[in-house]
């Protein structure tokens, strides 16, 4: 069942070296499924979709070919079946019309002049990120997790016994390695700010995703710090026009420090 013509974007799925394209709402909708539920039954599915058996059918059947999701047997009875997903998700592809702002590229030259300040090195990461946007390209999610690989390594030196001393070292690391100002924002909600955020200072405003990288770590580190998974939001960045970025940390609906 190939992908029908359209201006709507891509999804990007790998598994074994190989990387298949989803854009059908209805294959997108059974995928949300079992992102949000980790597996889900065919009753479960054809509810979700609101289809018919024959049609659910299709669907799946297309997407456990291609390699994006799997059947499971029940633990008890192997008889009883549901469906994970078998698939990173690692971006998007999508028709652009996007160009980097005049001022961006005049910071890109100004660069060259301006070497005490801030060195080539330093912008090519927001420079690859600008041409992958111009592209249509989208690869967040591989962001996210190379900041959750930062994260996993740096654990044993930020996470302490308590949340305050975490953060004060979260804080250190990032003033150290010229990451942004990081402080706690908010108790409750439980909020970190970043100002003058690395990630995204010189990103062209309007590029979405922010600080991806930055969630990742953070993602990491409280997961370590509380013995289960940590989920974080960003609730503000420099690259929506906001003056500071913040993220919103919660584990099982509450983090207090």
């Amino acid at each position: 069942m190939p992908e029908p013509e359209s201006k709507d974007e891509l999804e990007l799925y790998l598994r074994d070296g190989n990387i298949t394209t989803i854009r059908s709402p209805v294959r997108l909708k059974i995928i949300r499924l079992l992102q949000k539920n980790g597996s889900a039954t065919f009753p479960e599915i054809q509810e979700e979709t609101g289809l018919s058996k024959s049609t659910v059918s299709v669907y799946l059947n297309s997407l456990v070919d291609g390699g994006i999701i799997s059947r499971v047997s029940g633990e008890y009875d192997r008889r009883h079946k549901s469906y994970v997903l078998s698939a990173k998700y690692i971006g998007t592809l999508a028709p652009s019309t996007y160009s980097a702002a005049a001022w961006f590229r005049e910071l890109i030259r100004n660069t060259y002049t301006n070497y005490d300040k801030i060195s080539y090195k330093a912008m090519l990461p927001h420079i690859f990120r600008i041409a992958l946007a111009e592209s249509g390209i989208s690869i967040d999610p591989v962001l996210r997790r190379g900041g959750i690989i930062l994260g996993e390594s740096i654990v044993p030196f930020i996470v302490a016994e308590t949340v305050e001393d975490t953060v004060a070292n979260i804080s250190e690391f990032w003033k150290r390695y010229e990451f942004g100002d990081l402080s706690l924002k908010s108790r409750e909600p439980f909020v970190l700010e970043v100002k003058n955020c690395y990630e995204c200072m010189t990103l062209p405003k309007g590029i979405a995703g922010g600080c991806v990288i930055s969630t990742g770590i953070f993602e990491a580190v409280f997961s370590a710090l509380f013995q289960k998974p940590a989920a974080v939001r960003e609730v503000s960045c420099l690259s929506l026009g906001d003056p500071s970025c913040c993220f919103e940390i919660s584990c099982n609906g509450d983090v207090k420090a």
